[in-house]
């Protein structure tokens, strides 16, 4: 507990990183939200090990402590700092649980001294997948999921085909394999990924693993009012595909924040191509997502 000492306490936790959240958390909650990152985390002491990194016991912060910390408007929060186990975690993992855990719990992260609101960005909706799928593999699996095109633009996309309404681009440079472009959605196809902590129970024999990246559309300013109905029926479409019906999630989140049914939209498209070609889907920051209400901030809160 030394490191928790008054005079220590702000540096250790400004380095971070640190989940910084509004309530003290559960210990069965917190270890089920480590589960969505590292279905294999378990207890150590009142530790948490997950992913190579230690969760530590939540302190409280008073208003002293957070105003050094740079969050002068809190009277009250607890910290969870998240610590390496012995060398750096795979591709910032400590980091990325900081923020997963905040976003869940409705709390801030804190690393390097900058407080960040994870639920500012919830980031694009992943699928794991244990290889490159071919072209012949995943278009079937699409259908209208990523809204349908009439035919390809061929400026932004000289060398795409239309297949059945979605523009398929062979890139195969540096980390991306191809994209599938629809009306609203694009699905990008990223190899060469070190495997995660979510994937590792499934595929424990493999050391690297492709993404599958839902992400939307880039639109311009004279096309954004007319393709914003366009990206809003993708996302009912795919929450229909999924089986999300009015109730599945609270109404009046996501008609008060237009991103949020976006996002929602576009985590229903990862769900279901995860059903559908039998990977794992997961948040930006490598939590599965079993529904796609999962993908929401402050689910555990």
């Amino acid at each position: 507990m030394g490191w928790f000492s008054k005079l220590l306490l702000p540096g250790r936790l400004r380095t971070g990183p640190t989940a910084l959240l509004p309530a003290r958390p559960d210990p069965k909650t917190l270890l089920a939200v480590a589960q969505l990152a590292d279905p294999e985390a378990r207890t150590d002491g009142d530790d948490i090990l997950a992913g190579g990194s230690r969760i530590q016991s939540p302190v409280e912060l008073t208003g002293d402590v957070l105003v050094k910390l740079g969050v002068p408007d809190e009277d009250r929060l607890w910290a969870c700092r998240i610590a390496a186990e012995g060398p750096l975690p795979v591709d910032f993992f400590d980091k990325s649980l900081a923020e997963g855990i905040a976003y869940r719990l409705g709390g801030w992260s804190l690393c390097q001294g900058e407080p960040l609101d994870p639920a500012e960005d919830g980031g694009d909706p992943l699928v794991y997948l244990p290889a490159v799928l071919e072209p012949e593999e995943i278009l079937p699996a699409l259908g209208g999921l990523l809204g349908l095109v009439e035919a390809v633009d061929t400026e932004r996309w000289p060398e795409g085909e239309l297949v059945d309404g979605v523009v398929h681009i062979p890139v195969r440079r540096g980390r991306v394999a191809d994209v599938y472009a629809g009306d609203a959605l694009i699905l990008t196809i990223e190899e060469g990924h070190r495997i995660p902590p979510a994937a590792q129970t499934r595929w424990p024999y493999l050391t690297e693993i492709a993404i599958a990246r839902v992400s939307s559309v880039d639109r311009t300013e004279e096309t954004n009012a007319e393709d914003a109905g366009s990206t809003e029926s993708a996302a009912e479409a795919a929450g229909e595909t999924a089986g999300i019906v009015d109730g599945d999630v609270d109404g009046d989140v996501v008609r008060e924040d237009d991103a949020r049914v976006e996002l929602l939209g576009r985590a229903a498209v990862a769900v279901t191509l995860a059903t559908g070609l039998r990977g794992i889907a997961a948040d930006s920051r490598g939590f599965q997502l079993a529904e796609p209400a999962d993908v929401l901030p402050g689910r555990y809160a």
